[in-house]
């Protein structure tokens, strides 16, 4: 269906299986994955960050990793110690999901780091608006200065609510005056075509005026349920190579304060390897912190808006979920 945008969310707390679940509705719905994750943008923090499951295929590209057959947007952006806001990470992805929906492709936003997703889902409504070549061309011989001017004449809001450097950014300008003239067209137009659906149970798709089909899954368990994963998760990376990895780090000159200011492994192996605690104190430490991130990371569900939960514990979640995203989605389910 060219024009019928679609964009899924997966939300939800560590080790609730994100990521396998966005494989596997990608792979039957015609999908591509964005990770939102405010840790996994950094190269060679792998498995500190569980990027992908140790029995995981990958095949790893400059721009996208593989994985089990589905392409991840979002792996290894930066080298630390960088650093990588929730504003770069809506820049990385919009264009990303604007591309995947022109191609019919399913964008599947996933992760952890909810301000991430929040902070996308700020601008939600340039989603789907397609670039004017036309309009482009004539805009691109102007300088910046010529830009913000027009910009300011048609939508003042917005011209006045950019900062100083992408008041001097042509790329950015253009796709402001882009948007604007779009949507001033759309204000003018009469249908009674709406691209908005109520699926059942009362879980939601709200359009953003009337373009985007956006879903918002959320994943939940108990928290000893959660808690017990978590710490059977963290047995089994320190099996393979956690210590191994933050030492390496360490080895590449990566400075100390910026691993511990990434929390949680990188912090208290980090401590551990400095010689400032020992190997136990950290595990217990890692463990507490890592259960106080889930109890976080539950509490931000309330961010969101129509967001549907799903029990994780429960055995027919799954099915349930699979079901819900048939309805919104099987038009693009591979055959």
């Amino acid at each position: 269906m060219t024009g019928f945008r679609r964009v899924l969310i997966i939300y939800g707390p560590t080790v609730t299986g994100k990521t396998s679940l966005a494989i596997t509705l990608a792979k039957k719905f015609t999908g591509e994955i964005i990770s939102a994750d405010s840790r996994q943008v950094y190269k060679n923090l792998d498995i500190g960050t569980g990027k992908v499951s140790f029995d995981s295929k990958i095949e790893k590209h400059d721009n996208y990793w593989i994985v089990d057959g589905v392409k991840i947007y979002g792996f290894d952006i930066i080298s630390p110690p960088s650093r990588f806001s929730s504003a770069d990470f809506k820049n990385f992805a919009s264009p990303i999901i604007n591309k995947l929906q022109t191609q019919n492709i399913l964008p599947i936003v996933t992760g952890g780091s909810g301000f991430y997703i929040k902070t996308l889902l700020s601008n939600f409504s340039t989603f789907g608006i397609k670039q004017n070549p036309k309009l482009r061309k004539e805009l691109e011989k102007k300088s910046a200065k010529e830009l913000y001017e027009q910009l300011l004449r048609i939508n003042k809001k917005k011209a006045l609510s950019l900062n100083d450097s992408d008041k001097k950014n042509p790329r950015r300008l253009i796709r402001a005056i882009e948007v604007t003239s779009y949507q001033s067209i759309q204000k003018n137009l009469t249908t009674n075509h709406q691209l908005f659906t109520l699926t059942k149970e009362g879980s939601t798709i709200y359009p953003d005026k009337g373009r985007t089909n956006l879903f918002i899954i959320g994943l939940t368990a108990p928290n000893n349920y959660l808690f017990k994963k978590a710490d059977d998760r963290l047995d089994l990376r320190l099996k393979n190579g956690l210590v191994e990895e933050v030492d390496a780090l360490l080895s590449q000159k990566i400075p100390s304060a910026w691993l511990d200011s990434l929390g949680l492994e990188y912090r208290w192996i980090t401590r551990y390897l400095l010689n400032k605690i020992d190997k136990n104190t950290a595990i217990e430490r890692l463990k507490g912190d890592i259960h106080s991130l889930i109890r976080r990371q539950k509490t931000y569900f309330t961010q969101f808006k129509d967001i549907t939960i799903f029990d994780v514990s429960e055995k027919s979640w799954e099915k349930d979920l699979e079901e819900k995203v048939e309805t919104l989605y099987g038009q693009t389910r591979n055959r």
